[in-house]
């Protein structure tokens, strides 16, 4: 956590490094070298963010997509909201887990730790644990706080970052 508490300030001494090695080398060698998973840890985690920001878009089309296929199939979300929720986080789940583990091993963090198999076994291990945790979240957030489902997916989403970054990071990759 002491790591997560100095990244803004990691961040800007990097990106002033950045743009005095853009200055320097030009920008495409510059931009390379963040981009490679060997990156400083402070581009690795904003690297991270975005690649969390794409797979909250994957996992909410996927819901969208679910919910109006459920809806036209005759679904009452109004009746049994918490059901076809967390249904709806399930079936969310499985395709944002892929996307999010190509694009971390490809530009977050450093492949290699184990054989790939172990890798995305590992990496859906750790998907799991948070997702029962998000699940968990999820299962409160519905039953004691009624707020509406956007907020319910984002309080998923939150939970689950934190506990797959630090997972990711020191056990299924290279750290």
């Amino acid at each position: 956590m002491k790591g997560l508490a100095r990244y803004p300030f990691d961040a800007l001494r990097d990106t002033a490094e950045l743009v005095s090695d853009a200055r320097a080398r030009g920008w495409r060698p510059a931009l390379a070298t963040i981009l490679s998973p060997e990156a400083r840890g402070s581009w690795q985690f904003t690297k991270y963010l975005a690649i969390g920001g794409t797979s909250v878009v994957v996992f909410f089309a996927v819901c969208a997509v679910f919910r109006w296929a459920a809806v036209a199939l005759g679904a009452s979300y109004g009746s049994q909201r918490l059901l076809w929720n967390l249904v709806e986080i399930t079936v969310g789940f499985i395709p944002t887990n892929a996307f999010t583990y190509e694009t971390n091993r490809r530009w977050v963090f450093v492949a290699g730790r184990h054989a790939p198999r172990k890798e995305f076994v590992l990496f859906t291990a750790a998907a799991a644990a948070s997702f029962v945790a998000g699940q968990t979240a999820a299962w409160y957030l519905i039953t004691y706080s009624h707020v509406n489902d956007f907020l319910v997916k984002l309080g998923v989403i939150v939970v689950s970052t934190l506990i797959n970054y630090a997972f990711r990071k020191f056990v299924v990759f290279h750290s």
